[in-house]
């Protein structure tokens, strides 16, 4: 009896407290099949924000004219037809339903989101190729909004609204996302 309640709590435990992924975690891996579970409730993407089963993800721009490239149906995959999402899907929202690692010696270990997008059903996420290409809208901090924040507290500091330590503070933190 003692064995067994020993085993159920080390079980709920283990799954627990190790659903959590970072992107630190992911690329500082050295043996991932044996550092990192194959599955997780949020990730902690190289934009800073933490993504969670039951969030949702924003369909950006294709990589290609027509076709994102990192993004794939899983109805298409089933088909054998073209498995990127096309570009009628821009803009549309999808909740993550999944959070995987695809674990390849060749490839090394990828962070994949299983998602649900209205009108397509399932799709797979290469999530980091897909937010550095613009595929997925990110939610979190980008070059784009690190240069815009930083824009703001330069007037700001004009403005004598905050202090030159305040505005160190916030540039530092941009320039992590604009170099």
């Amino acid at each position: 009896m003692k064995r067994t309640l020993f085993i159920l709590l080390v079980l709920i435990s283990s799954t627990t407290f190790a659903q959590t992924l970072t992107f630190e975690q992911v690329k500082n891996a050295t043996n991932p099949k044996k550092e990192l579970l194959k599955h997780y409730e949020s990730y902690t993407a190289s934009d800073g924000h933490t993504y969670s089963v039951g969030d949702k993800l924003t369909v950006g721009v294709p990589s290609t004219d027509i076709m994102c490239v990192y993004l794939f149906s899983e109805l298409a995959i089933a088909l054998g037809g073209p498995l990127g999402v096309t570009s009628i899907f821009a803009g549309n929202q999808m909740e993550i339903t999944d959070i995987r690692l695809d674990r390849h010696k060749k490839r090394g270990t990828t962070v994949i989101m299983r998602c649900n997008l209205v009108g397509l059903g399932g799709v797979l996420v290469k999530f980091e190729s897909a937010l550095a290409a613009g595929e997925i809208v990110s939610q979190g901090m980008n070059r784009d909004k690190a240069i815009e924040e930083l824009k703001k507290a330069k007037e700001l500091l004009e403005l004598e609204v905050i202090t030159q330590q305040e505005f160190d503070s916030i540039k530092t933190e941009c320039v992590k996302y604009i170099k």
